[in-house]
């Protein structure tokens, strides 16, 4: 089931300029390293200070920003997110997708276990894997 889906029910929050009160605004960045003509998308997400990366996926599908498909890991405590905008990984072509801090650096742990807060920058970026 899509993250989508899943949580249709949830009450979030409301969109970008109805006020922002003690809400963190997060950069949320989606780029293709494999076909870097292809648009990337940049959007601002208002959230709650700490709140997952997860959550702040779902708040960015509610205000239009992105799509995305994920799959419920538990032995990793975490969604695993395959499918971003449309573009899908697929490992007979070594396309993944990884996420990290605005600095570049990736993160060790799943998208439900790192927090944002006021002023972060999210990076999506879908990559070929190559092998050495």
């Amino acid at each position: 089931m899509s993250g989508q889906n899943k949580y249709r029910g949830v009450a979030f929050l409301t969109k970008a300029g109805d006020g922002t009160d003690g809400l963190a605004t997060v950069t949320l960045k989606v780029e293709n390293a494999v076909n870097p003509s292809c648009p990337s998308t940049v959007a601002e997400v208002m959230v709650p200070p700490g709140t997952s990366v997860y959550n702040m996926l779902l708040q960015a599908f509610y205000n239009g920003d992105i799509t995305f498909q994920a799959s419920w890991y538990g032995q990793f405590w975490s969604h695993f997110m395959y499918s971003i905008n449309g573009l899908e990984e697929d490992d007979k072509q070594g396309t993944y997708w990884s996420f990290e801090d605005g600095q570049g650096n990736a993160f060790d742990r799943g998208v439900d276990l790192i927090s944002v807060y006021d002023g972060d920058t999210i990076v999506f970026r879908y990559f070929k894997y190559r092998h050495a």
